[in-house]
């Protein structure tokens, strides 16, 4: 008699089980198959100034670097006297062209040799676009460029900056311990993640975000399933005029993840070299006046500072994002 009852306890225990993944599994589809909203036509950015840095990046060397995986970067190499390396990570769905003013500004003034790749999935790059292998092959390919820095440009010090989405990969690199350490490092109005005081609503509009399948496929990687993760969750509103082939008009999942701090507040309490970050005050997609409280736990090594009639894209060929740059590694470099 007790044999049978135990036998009914486990079968209904199986059932309520199985019962429990089923209905687990449909809400993670309904979530991640939901409707997405459509593009927006975005009008509050002022663009002018990725047609003007674009030009200034023939002014850069090309090269592809190869990565661990056989794959090659594609990378311009701006070329100074002096043997610091600064890689400048693009922002998202972009890749590395507007950063050519800023790049050969540095280069131009001895302040370092300039390095600005365009990342995987991203610009000249072959394979899918707007996507990765893996969350975590980001860090790999930087450890690749560093490594590269290294051996083949002869890189004295590695200083790592980025813009917007590449700040926050930045953030993300030197936060986590397991990373190469790295010199210095420059974050240019960082995105800090979608729940950081600093961010606007959808970035001030700058992407349309599919929120509930973000949900979705990170329930189901709770469960160690990632099959899905290819699909796109985050699609840019980059007006039709400024989209050409090397732009990408959506992120993958495993994108989303791997260009985002992991978690911002760790990170931020993980820094431990020089940082600056700078940020105009009419920033269109972040609140320019959180983010001295956001780096407050890692004031010990991080300068903020906010640029006056700077706005979000014109940052990284402002003059005076330039000059506070120079003053700061000028600074730096005397207290060695």
């Amino acid at each position: 008699m007790q044999k049978t009852t135990w036998t009914k306890i486990k079968k209904r225990i199986a059932i309520s089980l199985l019962t429990t993944c089923v209905i687990y599994a449909l809400i993670c589809l309904v979530l991640i198959y939901w409707p997405i909203p459509g593009k927006k036509e975005i009008k509050n950015y002022d663009y002018s100034s990725i047609e003007k840095n674009a030009k200034s990046s023939e002014l850069g060397n090309k090269q592809w670097i190869k990565t661990r995986d056989g794959c090659e970067l594609f990378s311009r190499i701006y070329k100074s006297e002096n043997k610091d390396i600064l890689i400048l990570i693009h922002g998202s769905g972009s890749e590395s062209r507007y950063l050519a003013s800023l790049a050969n500004s540095i280069s131009e003034s001895n302040i370092a040799t300039v390095l600005t790749p365009d990342l995987r999935g991203h610009g000249e790059n072959s394979g899918k676009r707007g996507d990765i292998d893996y969350i975590g092959q980001l860090e790999n390919d930087m450890e690749d460029l560093i490594k590269y820095s290294r051996q083949s440009l002869g890189a004295k010090q590695i200083i790592l900056a980025g813009h917007s989405s590449g700040g926050g990969f930045v953030l993300r690199f030197i936060g986590n311990p397991k990373n190469t350490k790295v010199d210095k490092a420059i974050m240019l109005a960082p995105y800090l993640g979608y729940d950081a005081p600093t961010v606007r609503p959808n970035s001030g509009g700058w992407v349309t975000v599919a929120l509930k399948r973000i949900i979705g496929l990170s329930l189901l990687n709770n469960l160690g399933i990632r099959m899905l993760n290819g699909l796109p969750v985050l699609f840019f509103n980059l007006p039709e005029a400024y989209i050409d082939k090397l732009q990408v008009p959506s992120y993958s999942f495993r994108m989303t993840i791997n260009f985002t701090p992991e978690n911002y507040r760790q990170n931020i309490k993980d820094i431990s070299i020089p940082c600056l970050v700078l940020v105009g005050k009419q920033d269109e997609s972040f609140y320019p006046e959180q983010f001295q409280l956001a780096f407050e736990p890692a004031n010990r090594f991080v300068k903020t500072e906010i640029l006056d009639n700077v706005k979000h894209l014109n940052l990284v060929s402002s003059p005076e994002s330039f000059e506070r740059i120079r003053e700061w590694l000028k600074v730096k470099q005397h207290e060695k």
